[in-house]
Order: C-alpha cells, then structure tokens, then sequence
C-alpha cells in the first residue's frame, strides 16, 4: 500500500513545527512539501528539510492525499473547502474555523465525500490527559478546575485569550464529560491588548451536575498549566507541563480521626511528543477509516462554547463601560 501524500500548508510558529515532525514521520506517510504566501519562507522551510516549496495551493493539492493547515483561523475556511473539493483529508489547527457557520459547512462537504477531519486540539495527546480515562473509572465527578496562564505575548494581537489558550480546555472537559453544557457564566478582561481579552473565567454546569471553571490568562506572570477534578472519592492533581498525576483518596475515620491520606503521584514520560502523536494518529485515521480521537464535530463544539463564552464576556464589558459612564442604572 502506498503511503499517505501529505503536504502542510503555512509555516509560521506552529506550522514549522508541523514540518519538523512530518519529516520525522517518514515510516508512516510520505511528506511531499509545504505552501504559504511568504514564498521566501516556504522555500527556507523547504530546503532545509528537503522537500518541495509549492508555488500555489492549486499545486500543492495536486500532488498529495491530505493537507495540514497552519494558517491563520480566518484562512482555515477557504483553504480546506478547497482541499475538500480536491477530495483531500484535514488536519485544522484549532480552532476549527472562525465561525460556526463555516465549520457547520465544512463538516457537511467533508461527510458527503467521507473524508478524513481532524482539528489539533493537541493536549488531547497529552500521556497524562490520556490517562485520565482509566483513572476516572467508577469516580463520580463533583467538579473540574483547570488554569491554563502565562506572560503576556505581544505578537498574539489577533485573537482573544479564550479563543487562543481556553479552548484547549473546554475541549478536555467535554472529553472528561461527555454530557452538554446547561449554563455557562463568563468573565473577563482586557489588560494589556488593546481590544481582546487578555483575562477570562468561565463557569460551565453540565447536565449531569458537574461543575468546571475554567480560567485561561496572559498576563500572569508564571506559566501554569493544571487541571484538577474532585470526585466523591479521590482529588486529583494534573500538571499538563510535567505530564504528572497526583491522586489523593479520600481520608477514612480512625480511632475518632481521620487517617493519613493515601496519596499516589504517577508521572507519565512518553516516548514520542504529543504533536508527533497527533500527527500520527491523523495519517492512521486516514489509512484505517477510523474516527480520528478530536474530529470534526469535536472541534466545533469547542468552537460554539468558545463563541458562548466570548459574547458573555465582552457584553459584561460593554455593560461595565456603560456602568461607569452611568449609562446603566
């Protein structure tokens, strides 16, 4: 059987990194070259890993059975309506599409001709978030508290904080949850962009009664990634950055006392990084007709919490701007 023909399409930040793991993914697909608009970088990228710069988009399709798209989100629409046209599979990088309506559309197209649509949602590849299935087993969950925050980036001025960092996290929760949101309440704030959300909280009810808060910021000045769930039973510790586990059982009465807590840490150290993972999965998911783990309609209701979350926030700040003015009474 031949190998799958994959090219990536964009080569900034995110799409080097695409590059570099599809050339070290050649026992599984055979990676034809890369496309973007600055045709000088295209070609830099290109050389140095021995692969073809592609002068078009309409030539990169041509030549390969999936594309990677990196580019920006407002790109992401056209870019893989025409892939799907060309009767190629996708990987997005997240989030899905700029708009529900344009994910919606794309999703229709790419089930009418079965191909493949997977959105890089990469901390589903995580060892540690990848344990956590087993670990939950015949826990009752009460509530999820995840922190995803660092230092401010002048260079992402596009896009918001929930769109750029909080996304990651509604997409694990519903992972961890597989039940629909029933009310969400969101709070935010601009602090050093001049028109985005640098700051958010959003508390998240599920159907089934589970609490998530859910905090993404920019301008903390220490990088933190952890996620923590309290069941009836256990509390359990998870830090996305040492890919660690912390469970601590529940303390049981003991000569009119509590006993010691059982604590039990498990660190997972992969063998391969989590975007190698990702990317592997999408070229096995192609070969094998199988559901890739973050598919399509994954990816846009990541997209329509986000889109929920967003219109919350800044018409709490419209409605505090208004307050101060003494416009609301």
């Amino acid at each position: 059987m031949d190998k799958i023909k994959v090219g990536v399409i964009g080569v900034g930040s995110m799409g080097k990194n695409h590059v570099r793991s599809y050339a070290a993914l050649k026992n599984l697909c055979e990676f034809k070259g890369v496309y973007d608009l600055d045709q000088n970088s295209a070609k830099e990228i290109a050389d140095s890993y021995g692969v073809k710069a592609y002068s078009s988009l309409t030539e990169l399709m041509k030549d390969v059975d999936a594309v990677n798209i990196a580019t920006p989100t407002t790109t992401h629409y056209n870019i893989a309506k025409k892939a799907i046209e060309n009767d190629l599979h996708i990987l997005l990088e997240k989030p899905i599409t700029n708009t529900i309506e344009e994910a919606e559309d794309l999703l229709e197209a790419a089930r009418k001709k079965a191909l493949t649509v997977q959105v890089g949602h990469i901390e589903r590849f995580n060892p540690a978030i990848q344990a956590l299935p087993d670990l939950l087993q015949g826990e009752e969950i009460i509530a999820i508290d995840v922190k995803r925050m660092g230092p401010y980036d002048p260079r992402i001025d596009d896009t918001d904080v929930v769109q750029d960092l909080m996304i990651h996290d509604l997409d694990v929760v519903s992972s961890i949850t597989p039940t629909s949101v029933n009310g969400v309440s969101s709070f935010g704030s601009i602090i050093k962009s001049k028109e985005h959300i640098d700051y958010a909280v959003s508390n998240l009810l599920m159907n089934n009664g589970i609490i998530a808060t859910v905090t993404a910021s920019r301008v903390t000045n220490k990088k933190v990634r952890k996620l923590t769930i309290t069941t009836h039973n256990s509390y359990i510790e998870l830090d996305y950055m040492q890919k660690k586990i912390v469970i601590t059982n529940k303390s049981a009465f003991k000569d009119g006392g509590y006993s010691r807590e059982n604590e039990l840490e498990e660190v997972f150290n992969e063998s391969e990084e989590p975007l190698k993972m990702q990317l592997s999965h999408f070229i096995n998911s192609i070969e094998n007709d199988t559901r890739p783990l973050i598919n399509g309609s994954d990816g846009l209701e990541a997209l329509k919490l986000t889109k929920i979350i967003q219109e919350q926030i800044y018409n709490n700040q419209e409605a505090n701007n208004s307050f101060k003015k003494g416009e609301v009474k």
